[in-house]
């Protein structure tokens, strides 16, 4: 079984619900309040039960500004051009802005919660089914709670807890099941500003010292895919062998 904690950066994500009911209306009230958002600043702190911590920063501004920092890379999305920079490699690579580009970055767990701020319908189908889950404390703050089956299998399931001021999820527990085994997450907010000033330059890329541009193919070279023809294909571009895992679950 693998389980993820998560609490979001008072944000959060966007559900669309097939259930009916007071969960329904709360996970619909709180996409309508992350969509209706026209720009977000927060940071904050991912720890992997078990393991390390870290920091993270998102700044977020309608309709298509994207600036987000986590430890291994930093990717800046101007509404023309999206940068993605490696600090690991000290190298960037830029493409140019697409709507499901920049809707995509928002498919890692952790920046899933913040997907309904471009996409209302960030999480349309995945939802199966919600209920009102009673109220919760976290560090001394009451929420109203919301469990949401991700799957028909219950495999998946988020626990959605919202402020029932801003109607703002912020914090969110998930759990997978899977094979035996339980991965556990859990993302803390430090600072969460909505609809507040934004730095002139937050989302300009200016390049570090010694960083240099590399095509996407170079800076996708060694990705693992989970789809054998992107795989080829990009094996093909930069001219290298493929590698493939097979595995089962029994």
């Amino acid at each position: 079984m693998r389980r993820l904690i998560a609490m979001c950066v008072a944000a959060g994500l966007a559900v669309w619900v097939i259930a009916q009911g007071s969960g329904a209306d709360m996970l619909n009230s709180f996409t309508a309040a992350l969509n209706g958002a026209k720009s977000l600043s927060a940071t904050y702190t991912v720890k992997k039960i078990g393991g390390a911590s870290y920091t993270e920063s998102v700044d977020l501004s309608k309709p298509n500004k994207a600036h987000i920092d986590t430890p291994s890379q930093l990717v800046v999305a101007d509404g023309t051009t999206i940068t993605t920079y490696d600090k690991k490699d000290n190298s960037y690579y830029k493409k140019p802005q697409t709507d499901a580009d920049l809707k995509a970055l928002f498919t890692t767990d952790d920046l899933s919660l913040l997907g309904a701020f471009f996409d209302a319908n960030f999480y349309q189908g995945k939802v199966v089914s919600s209920k009102p889950d009673g109220q919760k404390t976290f560090k001394g703050t009451s929420y109203n709670t919301v469990l949401a089956n991700m799957d028909d299998k219950n495999k998946k399931t988020v626990t959605f807890y919202i402020d029932p001021a801003t109607k703002l999820a912020k914090v969110g527990d998930f759990e997978l099941k899977d094979a035996g085994t339980t991965d556990s997450l859990l993302v803390m907010a430090n600072d969460l500003t909505v609809n507040g000033a934004q730095k002139d330059d937050t989302y300009a890329f200016a390049a570090p010292d010694g960083s240099k541009e590399i095509s996407l193919e170079e800076m996708n070279a060694g990705k693992w895919y989970d789809n054998l023809e992107e795989a080829e294909a990009m094996a093909k571009k930069t001219n290298r062998p493929l590698l493939v895992d097979f595995y089962a679950d029994w």
